[in-house]
């Protein structure tokens, strides 16, 4: 009878350590990819101040045939790599409205707008020496929970980081024209 006890005890804990298991294996996070495409800009002018306007698509793949994802938040900033410049972060803003869900296997674009002041490009732009390419690194945070079935993972916080992406040319006479990457930017966490 305590053998039968011990065998039936020792086979609820391999049946519940198995679900466990089961459940978090289904349940971790999918890996997706964050890229920058289709980047544009102009010289523009907002509430009166003069500067240029950056324009970009945040594209997400989600390679995970099980789990979609859903963004409950996504924050882009323009970094500039400037150590003498006190204001070195430029807020963008993502169209999209949130919530936003992913599909899984899908990928999905966000619009991203950003202005930065010509005061502040100025400045920028001033301290760079005309053989350096003046560059702006693209930070995102993204809030997403992951669906799997009709169950969600816990909030998850994810930052990444682009490389520096040349948007400006200078040259010796100290004249800058706006260039614009072309293709795809591949971001990382």
């Amino acid at each position: 009878m305590a053998n039968m006890l011990i065998l039936t005890g020792m086979a609820t804990i391999l049946a519940a350590s198995t679900v466990i298991i089961v459940t978090s294996v289904s349940l971790s996070p999918a890996r997706i990819h964050f890229s920058i495409t289709d980047a544009n800009g102009a010289n523009s002018t907002v509430d009166g101040m003069a500067g240029v306007s950056f324009n970009f698509n945040l594209t997400v793949g989600n390679p995970s045939h099980r789990a979609g994802v859903e963004y409950k938040d996504v924050i882009v900033n323009l970094q500039l790599a400037r150590k003498r410049v006190k204001r070195k972060s430029v807020p963008a803003t993502v169209n999209e409205s949130m919530p936003l869900s992913q599909r899984p296997n899908r990928p999905i674009s966000m619009a991203v707008a950003a202005f930065v002041e010509q005061d502040l490009l100025d400045l920028y732009l001033k301290k760079v020496h005309y053989r350096d390419h003046p560059t702006l690194t693209i930070i995102v945070t993204a809030l997403v929970h992951f669906k799997v079935g009709v169950t969600y993972t816990r909030l998850y916080d994810i930052t990444i980081s682009c490389p520096p992406v040349d948007f400006f040319d200078v040259f010796q006479d100290g004249s800058v024209i706006n260039i614009f990457p072309k293709g795809n930017i591949n971001c990382s966490a």
